[in-house]
């Protein structure tokens, strides 16, 4: 895998950004370019008991995975390591916690989209009884993601992955 160093900044509208100019707009027109790629379906196995995870593409600002979720599964508590991302379902159903002062849902149907800056912590899941698909773009590529757990209402780290790791 290679890696990409980008300096992020927060823009005067409030949005991320990069040095790249990457910017929520690109991730989203990137998202649904991949995700009505009907060869999308071909890179993983929606038959598969456990999430299965591909890269799709990589550039020098932005990485792109193809996710597959069986019923039942989840990510537990991360973060993207200082990323911007967006994914968007492509088939089924998922369930996203986030944590804003306490954990909050919110359910994703296919085609529905979620953009999160950076400092987004969030558990994604699928609750449903068939397999969901969904596409992932992140700027800069992701180098690193922090694993948290919800002990007594709070997030603590347990660990922080690298980009190897996955």
């Amino acid at each position: 895998m290679t890696t990409a160093t980008t300096r992020r900044t927060e823009r005067t509208d409030g949005t991320d950004s990069t040095d790249a100019n990457v910017t929520r707009s690109h991730l989203l027109l990137t998202l649904r370019l991949f995700a009505e790629d009907p060869a999308l379906l071909d890179l993983v196995d929606l038959n598969a008991t456990e999430r299965q995870w591909h890269q799709v593409a990589q550039t020098s600002q932005m990485q792109v995975w193809a996710i597959s979720w069986p019923p039942g599964t989840s990510t537990g508590w991360h973060d993207h390591g200082g990323a911007v991302g967006a994914f968007r379902v492509v088939r089924g159903g998922l369930e996203e916690h986030f944590w804003a002062d306490g954990d909050h849902t919110r359910s994703l149907g296919s085609g529905d989209l979620r953009v999160f800056s950076g400092q987004h912590i969030h558990d994604v899941r699928n609750v449903g009884q068939v397999p969901a698909l969904s596409v992932h773009a992140y700027s800069p590529s992701l180098d690193t993601m922090t694993r948290y757990a919800l002990v007594d209402d709070r997030l603590t780290v347990t660990e922080v992955d690298e980009g190897a790791q996955w």
